[in-house]
């Protein structure tokens, strides 16, 4: 098999293929990721379990209460594909020889799943003909191909954007302290935490800057870390060349480098030089920017650095100060061409690459930001501070109630949309998060800042589990709501709701106690070969396993406007979330939970859909339900149809072969 478990179909005895088996390659994995005999025989037993539930073929009947390596792929995988509605669907649209041929399959990808692209859905029938080295499906291949990420509820080409306006007119994907692997006081600093965020689609990282003569092998060179903590070094030189390596391999969206500059000039100096050498011509300097259209597209493939030019910040103080304003009363006076000239003519060649100046947060609130100059303006505000602004009390690091953001919010929100329409934001977390706990996202896009700094270097918590979802497969750039840049403000009021509607079908591969199967597959694969251990590897299920009962919980998380989650078309109250009634067993492998949720949204592509499974100890109910698995989408990018949600481990990795089948409508209210 190849490094994700997977065996291609043609390699199977032929009796596999009988049944076009697949999940022969989960067996194999699980079995070789152990090496012992031990998991063959537990993985023998379950399979023998299922099959005395299950009506199979005389071939796959145990004898003597045992199966070969075989028949246990064919008896896991009948259970992993054993769905009413499934096979009922099959049914509907198979020929009389009980195959479903390309005209089948197309007019049930027209009638069920509402699919305008034909060429697509022709290329997903050859591709699983091809595979199976036939030229019909079989319910077997047909279950799996509805059960694969190909099925997925949002795909990959879900979002489209123009990409021409202004680079103010977009959120960004942005982390904090990206060198950082675990908390933010002890924590690993590694080139690799780059290479990661940048392959999974980050546009903004920050590297801090230090001179560091402790050690003796960074005596002369600048490095990385997080100063004044116990966090490890890495050398500049190493961040940068990674950071070149990986930059636009995922996306060729424009990246930001935002430096936090703790050292001396010679080391600037170094920094600079380093930069140069391993970006070249994709490294801007301001010269390149002067009369250019600054847009995502006009920036594909360039990388912009950030940070503070102090002579022009004291230029500027000066000029406030200097005797000709207090003769003539005024409150402050732009910085002259001759003197931004002469600051210029003296500028190093570390600062002649900032192309992102930073402008200090007063003046940015005070509407003071063209009194610099810059070209490219951007004001790093904490969250404490953004907090103050838009009306907060205080700082939260959890999604804010809908009613709460209302309140009292919208003048001051509105007024920080207009200055973000025309000048760059980003927002840090508060200082004394040291554990990595992220800042609540939603509040800042909705106040139309662009880049809100997330610590990704960890397992994901909510905030960033909403980061992925709301930036996944669109390059590393969101277009905001065209209301948020053109001063009418947002959310506006609206006429209707979109109404999703999702029936939750059945649960199919959920790992069991102790097992991992983590998929290294799609576009952001690359990126699990770097700090492997946020990815997770292989593992064998537990040894013994307890019953368990499993639950699901839907929830929306708004950017802005109404939202609501109820089982009632029409809800009797306004309700943000809702928890399922226990799963049905069926066969073992799939769950089923045979409930349905409408989902109400003024703004569905501002809105984050999470559903997360919940599993509870049936012999202590004591004990809360823990949390196993769980995706996030956005509710707008959503397709009709009977759709998959590919689910993530608890490390946000997605999990080989377990999927939530669902079928979804829209509509409007």
């Amino acid at each position: 098999g190849n490094a994700a478990g997977v065996l291609p179909l043609h390699s199977l005895p032929a009796a596999a293929n009988r049944s076009n088996c697949s999940l022969a390659a989960v067996v194999k994995s699980a079995r070789d990721s152990v090496g012992a005999d031990a998991n063959a025989r537990q993985l023998e037993a379950r399979a023998v379990r299922l099959a005395q539930a299950t009506p199979l073929p005389e071939w796959l009947t145990p004898a003597g209460g045992s199966l070969n390596m075989l028949q246990v792929a064919e008896v896991l995988l009948s259970g992993y594909t054993a769905q009413d509605e499934i096979r009922q669907l099959f049914n509907d649209y198979a020929n009389a020889d009980g195959e479903m041929d390309l005209r089948g399959w197309l007019a049930f990808q027209a009638a069920v799943q509402e699919e305008p692209d034909v060429p697509a859905a022709r290329a997903a029938y050859a591709r699983a003909c091809g595979d199976a080295g036939s030229s019909r499906l079989s319910y077997m291949r047909f279950a799996m191909l509805l059960l694969s990420p190909e099925n997925r509820a949002v795909p990959p080409n879900a979002y489209t954007a123009d990409l021409s306006q202004p680079l103010s007119h977009y959120w960004v994907a942005t982390s904090h302290n990206s060198y950082i692997v675990g908390d933010q006081l002890t924590g690993r600093s590694t080139r690799e935490a780059y290479m990661r965020q940048l392959l999974q689609g980050c546009r903004h990282v920050e590297i801090d800057c230090w001179d560091q003569f402790q050690l003796r092998s960074c005596k002369t060179v600048p490095v990385v870390t997080h100063g004044h903590t116990l966090c490890t070094v890495e050398s500049f030189d190493a961040v940068a060349s990674a950071i070149a390596r990986t930059a636009f391999v995922t996306s060729d969206l424009p990246v930001i480098l935002s430096l936090e500059m703790h050292c001396k000039p010679e080391r600037q100096h170094a920094i600079a030089l380093a930069l140069l050498s391993n970006l070249g011509e994709r490294l801007l300097s301001c010269d390149d920017i002067e009369g250019s259209s600054l847009s995502p597209e006009a920036l594909r493939g360039k990388v912009l650095c950030k940070g503070k030019v102090k002579a022009v910040l004291a230029a500027v103080r000066e000029a406030r100060s200097s005797a000709d304003v207090a003769e003539t009363g005024e409150a402050g006076r732009t910085v002259s061409e001759r003197e931004r000239a002469s600051v210029a003519s003296s500028e190093t060649l570390y600062v002649r690459h900032l192309t992102l100046r930073t402008v200090p947060a007063d003046d940015f609130l005070a509407g003071l930001s063209h009194e610099y100059g810059f070209a490219l303006p951007i004001t790093s505000i904490g969250e404490e501070r953004l907090g103050r602004e838009i009306g907060l009390a205080a700082p939260r690091a959890e999604a804010l109630d809908e009613g709460s953001v209302l309140r009292g919010m919208a003048g001051s929100v509105h007024a920080l949309q207009r200055k973000t329409a025309e000048q760059l934001l980003r927002v840090y977390p508060l200082g004394l998060r040291f554990a990595g706990k992220n800042l609540d996202p939603l509040v800042c896009w909705r106040a139309g800042a662009q880049h809100v700094a997330l610590n990704l270097g960890q397992h994901p918590d909510l905030a960033a589990q909403l980061h992925y979802a709301l930036f996944e497969d669109t390059g590393g750039y969101v277009r905001k709501p065209e209301e948020m840049v053109d001063g009418r403000g947002w959310p506006p009021r609206r006429e209707s709701l979109r109404r999703v509607t999702i029936e939750l079908l059945s649960l199919h591969g959920l790992p069991k106690q102790g097992e991992e199967r983590p998929s290294r597959d799609g576009a952001h694969g690359a990126s699990h070969g770097y700090v492997p251990e946020l990815t997770g590897s292989w593992r064998a299920p537990a040894a013994v396993e307890s019953s368990s009962t499993l639950r699901l919980k839907v929830s929306l998380h708004a950017i802005g406007g109404f939202c609501s989650v109820s089982t009632r078309r029409q809800p009797r109250q306004v309700e943000t979330e809702h928890v399922t009634s226990s799963a049905g067993e069926h066969g073992g492998l799939s769950p089923r939970f045979g409930e349905t949720v409408h989902l109400l949204a003024a703004e569905p592509h501002e809105t984050i859909l999470r559903v997360a499974v919940l599993e509870s100890d049936e012999e202590n109910a004591s004990v809360d339900a823990e949390e196993v698995a769980f995706d996030t989408v956005v509710l707008g990018r959503m397709r009709p149809g009977y759709r998959t949600l590919h689910l993530r481990s608890r490390r946000g990795t997605r999990i080989e072969m377990c999927h939530l089948f669902v079928h979804i409508s829209h509509g409007n209210e």
